[in-house]
């Protein structure tokens, strides 16, 4: 008699794996190579391209698992980053699974929104409305650049999450 797998816990399995890496990447000073002034947020190309290639409930899961670790790193409470994963997540989700074809362009388009609407948010919250000075200079060197390498670290995580999630389905 042959036994069946279930390999859906194979492939979370999996992915914590890659969240764990991604966090240590993420969190290691001087590791990673920063273009003008920013690294990639690793942890929200992840959390995007799990809900990109997931059902709405693990990708709202897997989203606050991320977004956990990211408030940990950022200043030790967790807070607007698991509330801002877990939304943008959800919603890509949900349209990508009810409303729009799932395919490479489609799932970049909404990260490449949701990266600016959570970071461009953060943004706006934790700078400009507490009154850091010269705001302009800090989101033109600073915020741009992380939003743009964040894009581009998409690609590469969700074509390695869905081939995972093909594979181990």
């Amino acid at each position: 008699m042959k036994r069946k797998t279930n390999r859906a816990v194979f492939r979370y399995i999996a992915f914590g794996f890659e969240i764990l890496l991604l966090w240590v990447l993420q969190s290691t000073p001087k590791l990673l190579p920063e273009l003008p002034g920013s690294k990639p947020f690793l942890l929200l190309a992840a959390a995007l391209s799990f809900a990109a290639c997931s059902k709405p409930v693990p990708a709202v899961v897997l989203g606050a698992v991320c977004g956990a670790l990211s408030d940990i790193s950022a200043n030790g409470a967790i807070g607007y980053f698991s509330v801002a994963f877990t939304l943008v997540c959800y919603a890509s989700a949900v349209l990508l699974n009810t409303y729009l074809n799932r395919n490479a362009m489609t799932s970049a388009v909404l990260a490449l929104g949701s990266v600016i609407a959570v970071l461009l948010l953060y943004f706006l919250l934790f700078r400009v409305f507490a009154g850091v000075p010269d705001c302009g200079a800090l989101f033109v060197r600073h915020y741009l650049p992380r939003m743009g390498y964040t894009a581009l670290v998409f690609f590469p995580l969700y074509f390695l999450n869905s081939f995972l999630a093909s594979k181990l389905k």
